[in-house]
């Protein structure tokens, strides 16, 4: 936390703003991509597919986080990684699941690199129709 969060009276750290949100996801069943899909659903409540900041300080009130406004505006911009002043599933899951482990980022090396046939690092259709057989 810096010196100037401190001196604006911001006592919780983005860190633990993220592991609050996590655990209380995980509480409420969003332990895996389907139950973060479907809690996303329900702080979606005008169906748009994103969240605005009403929304999301909807959910942090519902969901009993104990954020302030402030923080829950901090947290909500910590999520809003294209800065479009919404957050979207795809933005949440990013960080709530945060970063693969070393095994994960292996399989998924391994994956693409069976996938990238021709090895110029972009998967191609051409590659995933070498490799794939839809029967």
């Amino acid at each position: 936390m810096t010196a100037e969060q401190r001196a604006k009276g911001i006592h919780t750290s983005d860190a633990d703003m993220v592991k609050m949100f996590r655990d209380k996801l995980a509480s409420r069943g969003a332990r895996g991509i389907f139950g973060m899909k479907r809690v996303f659903k329900i702080m979606d409540d005008n169906g748009n597919g994103v969240l605005e900041i009403q929304e999301f300080w909807k959910a942090i009130r519902d969901f009993r986080i104990n954020l302030n406004q402030d923080e829950a505006r901090r947290l909500f911009d910590l999520f809003d990684r294209n800065g479009d002043g919404t957050v979207d599933y795809d933005e949440i899951l990013r960080q709530v699941a945060g970063d693969m482990n070393k095994f994960r980022v292996a399989l998924v090396r391994k994956a693409f690199q069976k996938l990238d046939k021709n090895g110029n690092g972009v998967i191609e259709l051409d590659d995933i129709k070498g490799v794939y057989n839809g029967k």
